[in-house]
């Protein structure tokens, strides 16, 4: 029985570091599209500043510490090459996050299991204890 217990609590250790584990990379995926929200909400006011120049007006990007001159349609499509990626990564930090949550679930499932196992095998104990 004392075997049982050492096993069940050591499973459970492990399988609690594993969510632990779990939990930090669901940390990162949030904070990642934290970031792809900013970037997005960035482009989009881009867009919509270009959307307002004449097409004759002068762009400019900066490149290091120069600035470069850019056709109106030059910034258009590379803003909105930016917004496709942008939107091609924030799908897949979605995905990842499903995936953790999918996976977060199961442990806690199987920790949940192996606790009661082990309840159960303590009152079978105090149980025969108490005969």
């Amino acid at each position: 029985m004392a075997e049982q217990v050492q096993m069940l609590q050591s499973k459970i250790e492990e399988e609690s570091k594993l969510l632990q584990t779990l939990q930090r990379e669901m940390q990162k995926y949030v904070e990642g599209r934290q970031k792809l929200i900013e970037q997005s909400h960035e482009n989009e006011m881009v867009k919509k500043e270009l959307d307002l120049l004449e097409p004759e007006a002068k762009v400019y990007k900066l490149i290091a510490s120069v600035l470069v001159s850019q056709t109106l349609q030059e910034s258009k499509e590379n803003v909105s090459k930016r917004l496709d990626f942008i939107g091609k990564e924030f799908k897949k930090v979605e995905d990842l996050i499903k995936e953790n949550t999918n996976k977060q679930i199961a442990k806690k499932t199987s920790i949940q299991k192996m606790q009661e196992q082990l309840y159960q095998i303590v009152q079978a104990y105090q149980q025969s204890l108490n005969k």
